[in-house]
């Protein structure tokens, strides 16, 4: 079992947000609720952006501050250069062939940038993988989509961002999830047994997820829960879950303090063969 370390840096981390409309001006897509919820959480370093392949009308209901079209290379170019400076990427979109171009193009330049590119997809999102370039990848069903991306993002940032010993850093994912095709997933339960229940949850996703989680080289494995739920027993009880479940795996543990959970405990879980 392998302890992570603690970095500094992490307090400076950036995590910027794409939102893509996958709805016409009637109705606003899965992603751009999404956007909206992550946007309530007033989240320390993520930035938020809403992208539309014809028209910056079209993104009305959403309350990013930064929104922008996808219809030329000019275009093209100006996301670019919004999204620089990330150490993180998350392209978001719900029902993604419902407007699989601006989906494909929005993941095209957030991949150019360089940081890891994390999709969240939900809906039909069969054979779309062809399609859209991405390091990482997280299915979610289009039911609830926006509360459950919005808990997967948010995680994210305390993942990296709380205080805690030892610490999932920046630096693990974006070595991970870009040396190989990695899947994320999310768990979290509140009361007795939280710990092992919120990871168990997690596991449940990724196995629904992957085509072979069994089959999985690295993971790493982030909980965030308040300070008296967290232990060095509970981390062992959870590698011992982890290596029956994919039993050549390195696995890497770090922890997130947040004391305002009380009983209840977050997993988030990034797996990569």
């Amino acid at each position: 079992m392998n302890v992570l370390g603690s970095s500094f840096e992490n307090q400076f981390v950036k995590v910027k947000v794409v939102g893509v409309n996958t709805a016409g001006k009637e109705k606003l897509s899965g992603g751009l609720s999404a956007l909206n919820c992550i946007l309530e959480k007033n989240l320390q370093g993520v930035k938020h952006f809403a992208v539309d392949r014809q028209d910056v009308k079209n993104l009305d209901g959403c309350k990013a501050s930064h929104k922008l079209r996808l219809l030329d290379m000019a275009d093209e170019r100006n996301l670019v250069r919004a999204l620089r400076g990330a150490n993180l990427i998350f392209v978001v979109a719900d029902e993604v062939w419902e407007n699989i171009k601006a989906v494909a193009l929005t993941a095209h330049c957030a991949k150019k940038v360089g940081a890891p590119v994390i999709f969240i997809a939900g809906g039909n999102f069969e054979d779309a993988e062809d399609e859209i370039i991405f390091d990482a990848l997280i299915k979610l069903p289009s039911e609830n989509f926006a509360l459950d991306t919005c808990k997967v993002v948010q995680n994210f940032v305390e993942a990296v961002t709380l205080e805690g010993q030892p610490k999932l850093d920046v630096e693990d994912i974006s070595e991970l999830v870009k040396n190989s095709a990695a899947v994320v997933s999310y768990g979290e339960h509140k009361g007795k047994n939280s710990v092992v229940k919120a990871a168990k949850a997690a596991l449940e996703h990724a196995e629904s997820t992957a085509d072979n989680f069994k089959a999985s080289k690295k993971i790493l494995v982030n909980i965030t829960a308040a300070k008296a739920n967290l232990s060095l027993e509970e981390a062992q009880k959870l590698f011992k879950i982890f290596k029956r479940r994919a039993p050549d795996a390195e696995i890497s543990f770090g922890f997130s303090i947040d004391d305002w959970l009380v009983r209840k405990v977050k997993c988030l879980l990034i797996a990569s063969q």
